[in-house]
């Protein structure tokens, strides 16, 4: 990234009315926080080059043979139909497809959220009434 680049993201970040943005090219993370820079008056950032990982070699690839089911919107994560109810699910438990997993509460509207395929609970990544955002892990299904 040359300095030239990253002026012009000053200069729009300071035009947008933004108070957090991040920007990555090429491996270089470059962010702009207004708490951080009150005045933006910054001449100059030093961006910093990504930190190389040695690759391990002959090491087997891993195979994650796991499903993920994901939040398809931002809400609350209920795992039992009322509170201190029997959970739809736990770990360990054999699911089919279409089997009920929980439900996602967003502005009062009750979701139910189903197994997409067959198999076991391996784990259940969030709490319950746990806030989740959309696309975030919920559960890993394994064979």
């Amino acid at each position: 990234m040359k300095f030239e680049d990253l002026k012009d993201l000053l200069q729009i970040f300071k035009e947008s009315g933004l108070t957090y943005m991040e920007y990555e090219q090429d491996g270089i993370r470059v962010t702009f926080d207004s708490k951080k820079l009150p005045n933006l008056e910054v001449p100059f950032v030093q961006p910093q080059a990504p930190v190389a990982q040695p690759e391990a070699q002959n090491a087997p690839e891993a195979v994650d043979n796991n499903k993920y089911v994901t939040s398809p919107l931002v809400g609350t994560f209920h795992s039992a139909p009322s509170v201190g109810g029997k959970p739809f699910v736990t770990e360990g438990a054999k699911v089919n497809k279409g089997d009920k997993l929980c439900i996602i509460e967003a502005m009062k509207v009750m979701n139910e959220i189903t197994a997409k395929e067959s198999g076991t609970i391996k784990k259940i990544l969030v709490n319950d009434n746990q806030m989740v955002e959309y696309g975030q892990k919920l559960f890993i299904i394994g064979d």
